[in-house]
């Protein structure tokens, strides 16, 4: 029978945080779990009490990022570059890769998706680095037209990440969307094929998807 995350649990506050929300967390960042709204750093508050280390109420539970007019968008003409700056940092609450060299675990952030309605040349790099740690993703051969398009929309340009939770890094007290290293807090394992993670940029008004990423194994 699949575990229901308690209302109490979702809801609860520990006023002596061991881990700070940023304050643009509290009004541009939506973050959920199971599709319930949460704040995130209430949970690794209530994970880091010595009286839940063994609860795996948040174990193996879906795990979503979403923040709008996060992006800062600008076309250099002569470079044929558009380029997307983060404004704040993105997603700084969660590890998505395995921090060690030739190991197993997820590696680096594949794209996997250019809408063509937009892009029809473009490319773009894969994504090595973590999330919160990126200040912008750099699209290469965009026409001016495409360019133009796109700025006419830049505020409605919406990022989200979905994984599932893997524990609390030992190193940094995250919640990892992948079940391999050194944890604080651990969850029971599963195969790697249950913990995808998804980065999207899409146009909130339409819906549709512009770039799309999915993580990539080191299988040794």
């Amino acid at each position: 029978m699949k575990k229901i995350i308690p209302k109490s649990i979702i809801a609860i506050f520990i006023s002596s945080s061991l881990l700070l929300a940023n304050s643009s967390d509290l009004y541009s960042n939506f973050q959920y779990v199971e599709n319930n709204q949460v704040l995130l750093y209430k949970i690794i508050n209530w994970w880091n009490v010595e009286s839940n280390k063994n609860d795996t109420s948040y174990c193996n539970k879906s795990i979503k990022y979403l923040r709008k007019n996060n992006l800062n968008i600008k076309y250099n003409k002569t470079s044929k570059e558009l380029v997307l700056t983060f404004r704040d940092n993105f997603a700084h609450l969660v590890d998505i890769f395995k921090k060690c060299k030739n190991c197993y675990g997820p590696k680096y952030l594949e794209n996997t998706f250019l809408n063509k309605k937009y892009f029809s040349n473009a490319k773009t790099d894969n994504i090595t680095i973590e999330l919160s740690n990126i200040k912008s993703i750099v699209l290469k051969n965009v026409s001016k037209g495409e360019a133009t398009k796109i700025l006419k929309f830049q505020k409605d340009m919406i990022l989200i990440l979905e994984g599932v939770s893997g524990g609390l890094v030992l190193e940094n007290n995250k919640i990892s969307l992948h079940p391999i290293g050194n944890f604080f807090r651990s969850c029971p394992k599963n195969d790697k094929s249950k913990y995808p993670v998804s980065f999207r940029i899409i146009n909130e008004k339409t819906k549709e998807s512009l770039i799309e990423y999915k993580t990539i194994w080191n299988d040794l």
